[in-house]
């Protein structure tokens, strides 16, 4: 192996993740910051999947800052459910760890760029098993923050089966999970996994 070998191998795996997370509509600032490439080489790599991918087979990009209120993940009975699933993911991905009394922490042993790997595969599961959902790759990566950084969000038990849910900390919890709860009639129906 030459010493220069191992000097760009790491650059390469920033790139390929940047070009997954790009494949997965990521804005540039969470691309940045699970590869640490800056915004001019996270443009060029956009221009370089544009060129093997082509324009039309490539969704839009969405612009502006990434999503940072709890309340997305509240907003319906459903996203509720989906968020729920999604740190299931996190933590069966290595992504989430218990402390304790419902909170979660990031393993300190991995790095940004193995964040970023990780986060991408729990999405794309989460994808998979809720087709059609709501989630989009922003979204968990705000979750995984409001659960591990900012503890805005915790787990909770379910009092009726004793699952374990996503609840505002700062709000009052009803200890019910989302799939506890009852459906609101003729509102919307219950999200399935495959």
């Amino acid at each position: 192996m030459r010493v220069t070998q191992s000097r760009y191998e790491g650059e390469l795996d920033r790139f390929h993740l940047a070009i997954r997370m790009l494949g997965l509509q990521a804005r540039t600032s969470t691309i940045g910051r699970y590869t640490g490439l800056s915004s001019d080489r996270i443009r060029k790599a956009y221009v370089s999947y544009v060129a093997e991918h082509g324009k039309n087979r490539l969704p839009r990009r969405k612009r502006g800052r990434p999503p940072s209120r709890v309340a997305h993940f509240f907003k319906s009975r459903d996203r509720h459910c989906e968020s729920t699933v999604l740190v299931s993911l996190f933590m069966h991905a290595g992504l989430l760890v218990p402390d304790g009394s419902f909170g979660c922490m990031l393993p300190g042993r991995l790095s940004l760029l193995s964040q970023g790997r990780r986060l991408c595969d729990a999405y794309e599961m989460h994808r998979h098993m809720v087709p059609g959902g709501e989630m989009s790759l922003e979204l968990a990566a705000t979750l995984l923050r409001a659960l591990a950084e900012t503890q805005e969000l915790a787990l909770a038990e379910c009092e009726s089966c004793g699952a374990l849910y996503v609840h505002d900390a700062y709000a009052l919890d009803y200890g019910r999970g989302p799939f506890c709860e009852q459906p609101v009639p003729g509102g919307p129906a219950r999200i399935t996994c495959r």
